[in-house]
């Protein structure tokens, strides 16, 4: 319920700002109001465990809800997105001994050096070099599996964290995982997500990153946790176009929205 009087408040604001169709990121001194497009979306869910910053130089942050699957022995991490820093999963491996991460980014050969030296944890760190996609498509170079196909071809039924960082291709694989589950739950608890608005059409007008925002809620995210990326800002003296995000899935039966208490030892 207070979600919704939030998204009200949201429809309020950007009408008060001059509307859907103004920028996104306005030139400073232009328009009725100052405003940046996150003034709009604000993390006005809550996590109901607690919540751990995870992060290094130059990598992404999260906030990892310390709650263990209900009825599992271990808990699954999806990474799209590795690039050449592992720190995030490298940490949340600390952090969760129950937990294995299995990464997926076509652009490298493996993990980051911070985890591939890490022998305490490298072992429940797993890596394919694989691109995820709207469709399955096996004979592709690069191997593409939707996602649906890499939890079938890895035997999972379920993902406890997602995170993606594919820099700015969140916006279109987004909306095809969505579709492709066809009102379905979506098959994950929470997923870390940065957002790069620098790289996509929604930067253009409120309105056009309104529109994929409102599909995730629709499915069933709800976004508890957000921080603008200021390294980005600092380097580069743009944006601000990026910020980590974090949602919990409030669709399905997982051990964030389960209202039974977890075994302690």
């Amino acid at each position: 319920m207070r979600y919704q009087v939030a998204i009200k408040q949201r429809r309020r604001d950007i009408a008060k700002s001059g509307g859907e169709d103004r920028p996104s990121f306005p030139k400073p001194g232009k328009g009725p109001a100052e405003y940046t497009l996150w003034d709009f979306f604000l993390p006005a869910f809550s996590c109901p465990f607690a919540m751990y910053r995870e992060r290094s130089e130059m990598a992404a942050s999260g906030c990892v809800a310390s709650s263990a699957p209900v009825g599992q022995s271990e808990c699954i991490i999806y990474s799209m997105g590795v690039e050449r820093q592992s720190s995030f999963e490298q940490a949340v491996l600390h952090q969760a001994e129950h937990c294995h991460v299995y990464g997926f980014d076509f652009s490298v050969s493996k993990w980051g050096p911070e985890l591939l030296a890490d022998t305490a944890v490298n072992d429940r760190a797993h890596f394919f070099p694989y691109k995820i996609g709207a469709t399955d498509d096996h004979h592709a170079s690069p191997k593409q599996y939707s996602f649906r196909g890499i939890m079938k071809e890895l035997g999972h039924n379920f993902v406890d964290i997602w995170k993606i960082d594919i820099e700015g291709s969140e916006f279109p694989t987004l909306l095809a995982i969505i579709e492709s589950f066809n009102g379905e739950p979506l098959p994950f608890g929470q997923m870390q997500i940065e957002i790069h608005v620098d790289t996509a059409d929604a930067k253009n007008t409120i309105r056009l990153f309104q529109d994929w925002w409102v599909k995730l809620e629709d499915a069933g995210l709800r976004p508890f946790w957000t921080e603008l990326n200021l390294i980005y800002l600092h380097h580069y003296r743009k944006g601000p176009f990026l910020a980590e995000w974090s949602f919990i899935n409030i669709r399905g039966n997982h051990a964030l929205i389960d209202d039974s208490l977890p075994d302690y030892p």
